[in-house]
């Protein structure tokens, strides 16, 4: 090819995605332009099984014109057994199929095992190029009538980079004026950018397309973030677009053949003991959309923290803001297990080994939690809390807890194997895990940025450091629960069991160590412990620091003091005063500041103003050195209730902060009882709105005891299309402040009776 026919590009890869076998690349430049290229990709599966099976499933590739080479047999690596074995390697033309095959595989072809045929398409291509999203990069290409054709692509920069650039983007937000749930009508739609904000009337589908068309080519954002955008905001719009046949520029990319259904209707599953709803995604082509609504990394980490998944697992960047951080560990260990050359099955194959009843008694048990000693009395002063510094997933790293690791059959008849203590799994001597592979990149990176964070004093910076630790820690949070989940592609049961019984082993050590240096040991939960001294006074200079060092020694994971509260409670339990909650607790710092777990200002179901009203008397006791300042003063948090009281009491509070928010746990027409989530969900369809199961919803009570069942809640969307003067009850409400405030102060209180706090008032209106 001569040289001149070649043209040049560098700078960052945007965006990745997909039409059958061919790869749409979207590149940053330095200068900001945005340009286009496509390259030819066709993902290599691998089949294991009987011949006659395989040829079925070869003659049916060849039906759908979906081979793109002749198959053949290879010898590949089993990722369980570490033995190579024959499979055959299959080409594939269509990627569309992929899917097709792992639903109907036994159905259609019998039994046989397939492997990396659910790795996203992008996702593949990024492995085989040693691509990411966001590396630097530069590519030689052909201009052709179809675009930029790739010739040579070469990645500039290393996933394993700590330090990097991401670039600038113009941004734009896009929301609805008032509740999602109401849809367009009468409800603007809100478009900002840093310079400019725009409220759009939603009455009209063509004059709207059209207006946001103009905004869009004026402002040309790299990235549209939306709330509800997903839920409802662009499945309206497309659905608009088809009606009118106008389509406003949301995509840069005006050559791939790109469809999209239009689906308002999300999932919902049950995971971990709770219902779940997921929107259904709407990504562009181009530009990114991330719907803050429907993206937990982007909630708990930002654009930072998406980035820094997306680049460690090679999942597109809207497909990262959409997945969880599970998702994306899966990937990266897919990722090792890839470059050790393991074939990657495409869905779990280990199942748990059959036990005896004394045997899943044994293995079958969770983390340690050692209840507050109400013997030692729920308050206490100059406690020390000691927290192991990532402790489950540093004991996968430490002890090789990976799915192929525990009882293997290369180290199954070894005695020389160590042995998971309590219940006797061995775990491999001659290959280091995968999972303890990942999580050791995982666990260096966030060591890395904690302690940039630290060191860091440009604000702006210290933000972003801080956004990629917090999603390295969720990852981190999640690696543990994914070992034995059911469809994780690398768990399996007993690598789950061995960690909590190594988990159980270190927090016992703990233990014994700080009672044999004759400290009185308060609670312990998990991987945290409080202790003190015989006599409640201050730790002296050191001496913590010598206690970690051993307890570090002891147990091989580092251990560190959290800090030393100068006055530490463990509020009661709603059902029982006289028992504390192992999970429950709050103090203040000699640093001076506060920390608490469990109590309402941490929960999102709380109404606004009850949470505020009770962080407002827990800054108030942050300056309470001691137990006697806090029990000697006690007129001055009963003023800041008193103040809150009245409000309630006078009908000063604005509705908005008085909802209240709850989790729709099933289908309405599964409610067998008219509580206050299906009373209100009956209002939300008289209003002609459905709500999922997994859907969160706000609710204001009006009259929570009257008789006729629609008059005692009001959602909230019915709140915002009414004009009508609104009440609330008021009763309800001074219970519920009450309550946050008995919560705080009931260890410190000079009366037991909360409930005298409030009488019966009747109702008043806003």
């Amino acid at each position: 090819m001569p040289l001149k026919s070649l043209g040049f590009s560098k700078g960052y890869l945007f965006d990745v995605y997909h039409t059958e076998d061919k790869i749409y690349l979207w590149i940053k430049t330095d200068s900001g332009d945005s340009l286009l290229f496509f390259d030819s990709y066709r993902p290599v599966i691998y089949a294991k099984g009987a011949v006659p099976i395989l040829r079925k499933l070869v003659r049916r590739l060849h039906e759908l014109d979906a081979l793109g080479d002749d198959p053949k047999f290879e010898k590949r690596k089993l990722f369980y057994e570490n033995k190579f074995t024959d499979v055959l390697k299959l080409t594939i033309s269509k990627p569309s199929v992929l899917s097709k095959i792992t639903k109907k595989l036994y159905a259609l072809y019998g039994r046989f095992d397939i492997y990396h045929s659910d790795i996203d398409v992008p996702t593949s291509y990024m492995f085989q190029k040693g691509l990411f999203p966001l590396c630097e990069l530069k590519l030689a290409y052909t201009p052709t009538e179809e675009g930029r054709k790739i010739r040579k692509i070469k990645c500039l920069s290393a996933v394993s980079d700590l330090e990097y650039k991401i670039p600038s983007f113009r941004q734009l937000y896009m929301r609805l004026e008032k509740s999602h749930r109401i849809g367009f009508q009468s409800n603007p739609l809100i478009l900002e950018t840093d310079q400019n904000s725009y409220r759009l009337k939603t009455d009209k589908p063509k004059d709207l397309l059209l207006e946001i068309d103009s905004i869009l080519q004026k402002e040309d954002p790299d990235i549209i973030f939306s709330m509800y955008g997903d839920h409802t905001i662009f499945p309206k719009l497309f659905y608009y677009s088809e009606k009118v046949g106008f389509l406003p520029s949301f995509d840069r990319d005006k050559t791939a053949p790109i469809r999209r259904h239009i689906t308002t209707k999300g999932t919902s599953y049950f995971t971990y003991g709770n219902i779940v709803f997921r929107a259904p995604s709407y990504p562009l082509f181009g530009r990114w959309h991330i719907d803050s609504a429907n993206s937990f990394v982007y909630k708990e980490a930002y654009l930072p923290g998406i980035v820094e998944l997306a680049r460690l697992s090679r999942l597109p960047i809207q497909r990262m803001a959409r997945a969880s951080t599970g998702k994306a560990l899966t990937y990266i260990e897919t990722d090792v297990a890839l470059r050790r050359g393991y074939l990657v099955p495409w869905q779990k194959s280990a199942v748990e080994a059959p036990k005896t009843a004394l045997q899943l008694l044994e293995a079958d048990k969770g983390g340690l939690v050692f209840q507050p000693n109400i013997s030692l009395g729920t308050t206490a002063e100059n406690v020390a809390q000691l927290d192991f510094a990532q402790m489950y997933p540093r004991i996968m790293v430490n002890h090789n807890i990976s799915p192929e690791c525990v009882n293997c059959p290369c180290c199954e008849s070894d005695p020389d194997a160590p042995v998971v203590p309590g219940i006797g799994y061995k775990i491999c001597t001659k290959r280091f895990g995968i999972v303890s592979e990942a999580l050791e990149d995982v666990l260096y990176r966030r060591a890395y940025y904690k302690r940039k964070v630290v060191e860091e004093s440009d604000p702006e910076v210290r933000n972003v450091l801080d956004s990629k630790q917090s999603s390295l820690k969720w990852m981190l949070v999640t690696s543990f629960g994914y070992l034995g989940y059911r469809n994780a592609k690398f768990g399996r049961l007993e690598s789950h069991e061995s960690v909590n019984a190594f988990a159980r082993e270190k927090l016992l050590a703990a233990k014994e160590v700080t009672e044999e240096k004759d400290y009185v040991f308060l609670h312990a939960i998990t991987d945290s412990i409080f202790i003190r001294k015989e006599d409640s006074s201050p730790f002296s200079s050191g001496e913590l620091e010598e206690l970690c060092e051993e307890i570090t020694k002891r147990t091989g994971i580092k251990i560190e003091a959290d800090g030393i509260y100068t006055w530490l409670a463990f509020p009661p339990s709603s059902q029982d005063p006289l028992m504390p909650v192992a999970n429950r607790y709050m103090g203040r710092f000699l640093s001076g500041n506060l920390k608490f777990r469990g109590i309402g200002a941490r929960r999102k179901d709380l109404p606004v103003f009850i949470r505020e009203a009770q962080m407002e008397m827990l800054e108030w006791m942050r300056n309470k050195i001691s137990i006697s300042d806090l029990k000697s003063t006690e007129n001055e948090i009963l003023s800041i209730y008193d103040k809150y009281d009245l409000l309630l009491r006078k009908g000063r509070v604005d509705w908005k902060v008085l909802l209240l928010k709850k989790s729709t746990t099933k289908e309405l027409d599964e409610y067998e009882v008219d509580g206050a989530t299906s009373l209100s969900m009956h209002k939300l369809r008289d209003m002609g709105i459905e709500v999922q199961a997994g859907e969160k919803i706000r609710y204001l009570v009006v009259n929570q005891s009257s008789k006729t069942k629609g008059l005692r809640y009001i959602p909230e969307e019915e709140l915002q299309l009414s004009d009508k003067k609104t009440f609330y009850d008021r009763n309800f409400y001074r219970k519920l402040l009450a309550s946050a405030f008995r919560e705080v102060w009931s260890e410190f209180a000079s009366f037991d009776n909360f409930d005298s706090l409030t009488d019966d008032q009747g109702m008043l209106p806003f």
